[in-house]
Formats: structure tokens, C-alpha cells, sequence
């Protein structure tokens, strides 16, 4: 089943470039959020040769206390289902605004890191969010 239409790209020049799709169905409730977490860390706080991880600063925030924020945002979430109180073991909340950034993030760094840095560069990874439990990648590669 097509969940979303390529059209636009039906006339584009590709020169020896791929376009790859990917579904994935209930990604938001299925982000790995430490995984994520620990990408972002370390996207902000690249490890500096004879700096503590500790006495990392960026914006006036450390290393430690931004994850801290991090944990507390996306770990300490709380649903109703049923008039019963539910608390969201991993994964984003459904309807999270911060959902999509993190599955972006995530699928990010794991074709970069699984497929993008090998034989096939890959050049652009778009993330479109067709609703909470459908979304969808477009990915470009290198021939």
C-alpha cells in the first residue's frame, strides 16, 4: 500500500542518484529514547580532547544537566486510557510535539550510520509525517 504520493518526483533528474522510501508504521511510540538521547548528547557535546565530559558547556547548559532535561521531557510521561493513569515506558507520547524531531533524529543517524557512510553516500534524509501511527522517509543516495 502507498501511503504517500512520489509524483512530485516523476519528472526529477537523478543523475545516478537513488530515491528510497521507507514505512514505518508506529515509529513515534517505538523511538529507542535513550538511544536518542544519547545521539543528540553527543551531537551537542562532541567529546573534546582534554576537556571533561562534565565541564562541557554549551548556551550556559552542561553535558549532565541537558540530558537531565531530556530524561525529564520524554520520560516522565503520563496517559488515561480507560480512567486508568499509564505511564509511557519508551517511545514518544502519541501526539508529542517533539515526536517527530526525534524520529527524525533517530532515522537520521541510523542510515548515516548503517548505510550512509559505506560504498553509497547518502545525501538527504526528509522526514513527512503522515499521522501518528504511519510515517514516512525519503532518503537520496549516491550511485
Amino acid at each position: 500500500k502507498d501511503s504517500f504520493s512520489l509524483e512530485f518526483l516523476r519528472d526529477a533528474k537523478l543523475n545516478n542518484k537513488y530515491f528510497v522510501s521507507y514505512d514505518v508504521v508506529s515509529l513515534f511510540t517505538n523511538i529507542p529514547l535513550e538511544e536518542t538521547i544519547n545521539i543528540i548528547i553527543d551531537a551537542l557535546y562532541p567529546r573534546i580532547k582534554g576537556v571533561a565530559v562534565k565541564d562541557q558547556v554549551v548556551n550556559g547548559m552542561t553535558r549532565t544537566i541537558f540530558r537531565k532535561a531530556l530524561n525529564h521531557c520524554l520520560k516522565d510521561n503520563v496517559f488515561i486510557f480507560n480512567n486508568k493513569y499509564y505511564k509511557q515506558i519508551d517511545g514518544c507520547a502519541m501526539g508529542s510535539p517533539l515526536a517527530p524531531v526525534l524520529a527524525d533524529v533517530f532515522v537520521n543517524h541510523l542510515l548515516e550510520d548503517g548505510i550512509g557512510r559505506g560504498e553509497h553516500d547518502c545525501l538527504n534524509i526528509t522526514f513527512i509525517s503522515q499521522n501518528n501511527y504511519e510515517s514516512f522517509f525519503l532518503a537520496v543516495f549516491c550511485g
